[in-house]
C-alpha cells in the first residue's frame, strides 16, 4: 500500500524466506512514527503504534522472523526512556509498539548511536556509533564508526569500522563530524551496508 500523503519510509526489511515485510514509517511532522508488517502473499497489513513522541527506523529481522528490531529516536521528555534499539514478537497485537524490550539505548558510555541492526541470530547488535564529547575536532580525530555489541550484556565488542573527522572542503571551515549510520547487515553479520563519509559494504571489516 501506499504511504500516505508526505509521511517517510525510514526502513525496510524482509523475512529470511522472502514472506513478510517490515516497514518504519515517520509522520510528516516528525513527532510519531510506527510499523507496519505486509503480508506480501495476501497483501494483509499489521500496524503497531505508540502514543510516544518519535519514529523508527533500522528495521531488522532475528530468530528465522519470529523478532522483529527497529531502533526508536524519541523526541520529547520520554527520549531517555525509550530511545534505543527495540526489539518486537511479531505477534504482540497493536499499538504496543514500544511493548517488548529495549535491547541498548541510544547513548552509551557518552557516545550516541545513531542507528543500529540485530543480526540475524539475535545474539549481536551493529551500530553506527558518533562521537558526542566536548573539545573540539581536529584533523585524525576519531569521531565514531561501526561496533559490534552483545545483544545480552551491551557491551562493545569490536569495533568494525573507525570514521575520522572529514575536511569539509573549505579551509576556513576546519573539519567535521559525519554521522556514521548502518543500513542493513547479511545473515552472517559478516557484510554490512554503511554509510559514513561515504557510502559502501564493509565486509568483514574492510
Amino acid at each position: 500500500p501506499a504511504v500516505p500523503g508526505l509521511d517517510l519510509v525510514t526502513g525496510l526489511a524482509v523475512t529470511p524466506d522472502g514472506g513478510r515485510l517490515a516497514v518504519a514509517v515517520q509522520n510528516t511532522g516528525g513527532s510519531h512514527g510506527w510499523i507496519e508488517v505486509v503480508d506480501l502473499a495476501t497483501g494483509k497489513v499489521r500496524r503497531w503504534t505508540t502514543p510516544s513522541r518519535g519514529w523508527p527506523s533500522s528495521v531488522s529481522w532475528a530468530a528465522g522472523g519470529r523478532e522483529l528490531s527497529f531502533f526508536w529516536t524519541s523526541d520529547g521528555r520520554s527520549a531517555a526512556a525509550t530511545a534505543g534499539l527495540w526489539a518486537l514478537n511479531p505477534a504482540t497485537p497493536g499499538p504496543g509498539l514500544l511493548s517488548g524490550r529495549r535491547i541498548i539505548p541510544q547513548d552509551t558510555g557518552g557516545d550516541d548511536i545513531s542507528s543500529a541492526v540485530l543480526t540475524a541470530d539475535g545474539r549481536t547488535v551493529i551500530a553506527g556509533v558518533n562521537y558526542d564529547g566536548p573539545g573540539p575536532v581536529t584533523k585524525g580525530t576519531v569521531i565514531g564508526g561501526i561496533v559490534s555489541i552483545s545483544a545480552r550484556t551491551g557491551h562493545v565488542l569490536r569495533t568494525l569500522h573507525a570514521e575520522l573527522a572529514a575536511t569539509s572542503g573549505d579551509p576556513r571551515a576546519g573539519w567535521y563530524v559525519t554521522p556514521c549510520d548502518v543500513g542493513a547487515s547479511d545473515g552472517t553479520g559478516s557484510h554490512l551496508l554503511i554509510s559514513c563519509t561515504s557510502f559502501g559494504r564493509l565486509d568483514r571489516g574492510r
